[in-house]
């Protein structure tokens, strides 16, 4: 079990309603970032450059997440996926559509992070942050590509807020609801499911106080 404590973790959301049980407890410190990879990443970066904030020792992006369908759904429904592991590759870069420049980072790793969560309720994988929602099934060539290196989770705001910490050198992983399949009923699937998974998320961090 990690050292970690939860009072020593920002945890930093898109939207209030992904903190809101969290905020209550005055031990916990939360941030809500915004929604997308541009947002999230200014706004961490405003928050760490204020000296009169509050400093973590680690940070945690906390949301929901969409799973990539060569993960079966029965490994991952009712869990909660973490990661420390953050790709930023666009489905249509995968499918060799758009084209982007060779020296841009595409991957970020935190290895020295020890979470302060264990057990079943937990998956680990690496998380895709693509700054948008993949509405479309994904191609053999992406699909590949995603399993290839392990990318089980999607999430908007994942990277931005990955890079704003390697450049802060501050830890930084993610805890994720996982509330639907990526693809075409993705987004409806995650209207139906993310506060009552929310909730349960919270619920389960703060169960390690």
């Amino acid at each position: 079990m990690s050292d970690l404590k939860i009072q020593d973790i920002l945890f930093c959301s898109a939207f209030a309603g992904e903190i809101d049980k969290l905020k209550s407890n005055p031990s916990i410190h939360t941030f809500e970032a915004g929604i997308g990879e541009l947002e999230a990443a200014i706004n961490l970066q405003k928050y760490l450059s204020d000296p009169s904030n509050w400093k973590p020792k680690a940070i945690l992006g906390i949301g929901s997440a969409g799973v990539y369908n060569w993960i079966p759904r029965k490994d991952w429904e009712g869990k909660f996926g973490i990661s420390k592991v953050f790709a930023n590759y666009q489905i249509a870069f995968l499918d060799k559509k758009i084209r982007l420049p060779e020296s841009m980072t595409f991957k970020l790793e935190f290895p020295d992070l020890q979470f302060p969560f264990e057990g079943n309720d937990f998956v680990e994988s690496a998380t895709n942050g693509t700054g948008s929602v993949t509405l479309e099934d994904l191609s053999p060539r992406a699909l590949e590509r995603i399993k290839g290196e392990g990318l089980a989770f999607e999430n908007m705001e994942a990277f931005g807020l990955a890079k704003v910490c390697h450049l802060f050198n501050i830890p930084f992983g993610t805890i994720f609801a996982l509330t639907n399949k990526v693809g075409p009923k993705g987004s409806e699937e995650w209207k139906l499911s993310w506060r009552k998974h929310s909730d349960r998320l919270q619920e389960k961090i703060l169960s390690y106080l």
